[in-house]
């Protein structure tokens, strides 16, 4: 059974400014649970007096829930519709960033970190079929809305968070704060469906090709499995650098507000990355191109991190921060790809949950290898690895073609 559209949604001036303002804040609601603990991370371990193990593992949470969770978003659609499905992402996000600050254990603090997560994971899957139907003839700037916002909600946390928790002189209201977010957007989704400006999804007959036979699996198409691994490996470098960039800096000698500044500037580059990337690939401006420029801009970061730190740190954050435009790239990639809006739920359902199991390595990965070698040197190489191959996997990602044609084959 696939997603269609039944019935075109209300719209108009106000109804499109108050579904562009609740994408934007829907949006901006799937980062922050992940990103925000990175700048606090060395509070929150010495508060639940974490081991490397446990650290390791709450930075490789958002991949790991991302994997499990992305396959069920497709069947949740189809069973309650956008507008539900939306609803239960939102309240997930809210109640297990809002919670998990009040519990005084870490098994308390890693449940509902999922739980947050896992509406994360919803809404990351669901949100570009919302752009795809409400706005059929803006692709652009649906698509670009997402990616920027996604953006901000990775910078904002990244910035503010220890500037709060140092302000209150806890840790759980600079965590906390991000509560804001969802709930926000939960109201605002739940007025624009009052006013009818919600797109409605019914279930339709199986899949057909041109020909009337069924359509193939979507991991039998080669576009889709690199369009995977492209998403998977730039989430490797988005999950560790959320993780773990400050504490690299900070051990390289940089105290903590310097180093959220440091991570600031990496996530600040989901801004321009968010306008300029999905342009490149809907316009087919040289796509494969600027993919291989961003891994290769991440080489060099990492490699600045792996030999001098401290010497010009605000210049690797810049390198990693132009890396950083491959994840709007590899959304846009999955709406560009893409034809009809069932190919786009489906596409996206298996490339960042297939993606994101590569993406749950990778924390875990570096947080084995730093405490295995003891010092940063081997995970950063590690790093340097996963980025040649975000830039070869991206090549072979962008080449021209949609998966609905490989579908059809």
């Amino acid at each position: 059974m696939t997603t269609e559209p039944t019935a075109a949604p209300r719209t108009g001036r106000g109804l499109d400014a108050l579904a562009l303002l609740t994408l934007i804040l829907i949006a901006c609601s799937l980062r922050p649970a992940a990103s925000s603990l990175g700048p606090v991370l060395s509070e929150v371990k010495s508060a639940f007096a974490l081991v490397e193990w446990q650290t390791g593992l709450l930075t490789a949470l958002p991949g790991l829930v991302f994997a499990i969770c992305g396959f069920l978003a497709v069947p949740l659609l189809r069973r309650v519709g956008l507008f539900t499905s939306l609803v239960i992402a939102c309240s997930l996000i809210t109640l297990g960033v809002g919670a998990r600050v009040l519990v005084g254990d870490w098994v308390g603090f890693a449940a509902l970190t999922v739980l947050a997560l896992a509406g994360m994971s919803l809404g990351n899957v669901i949100l570009p079929v919302f752009v795809k139907t409400r706005f059929p003839d803006r692709a652009g700037l649906g698509a670009t809305a997402f990616t920027v916002s996604l953006g901000l909600g990775s910078m904002f946390p990244a910035f503010l968070t220890a500037p709060i928790a140092g302000h209150f002189e806890d840790w759980r209201f600079g965590l906390g704060f991000w509560v804001l977010l969802p709930a926000c957007a939960l109201l605002s989704w739940t007025v624009l469906r009052l006013a009818g400006s919600v797109p409605n999804l019914r279930a339709s007959a199986p899949e057909t090709d041109a020909a009337g036979s069924p359509r193939r699996h979507i991991y039998t198409s080669s576009k889709a499995r690199y369009m995977a691994m492209f998403f998977g490996l730039q989430s490797v470098n988005a999950y560790v650098q959320f993780g773990w960039l400050p504490q690299i800096y900070r051990d390289a000698g940089l105290d903590p507000v310097a180093a959220g500044i440091m991570l600031t500037i990496v996530t600040l580059g989901g801004i321009p990355g968010g306008f300029l990337a999905p342009q490149i690939i809907m316009r087919g401006i040289l796509p494969r191109f600027f993919l291989l420029s961003f891994s290769l801009s991440a080489v060099i970061g990492y490699t600045g991190l792996l030999l001098a730190p401290t010497a010009v740190p605000a210049l690797w954050a810049i390198l990693l921060s132009y890396g950083g435009f491959a994840f709007p790239a590899a959304l846009a990639l999955i709406t560009g790809r893409t034809r009809e809006v069932s190919v786009t739920a489906r596409t996206s359902a298996f490339v960042q949950s297939s993606g994101y199991i590569l993406a749950a390595i990778g924390p875990l990965a570096v947080g084995g290898l730093l405490g295995l070698s003891g010092g940063w040197a081997v995970p950063l190489w590690f790093m340097v690895g996963v980025s040649t191959l975000m830039g070869v996997t991206g090549f072979l990602a962008a080449s021209p073609g949609s998966v609905d044609e490989e579908l059809t084959l």
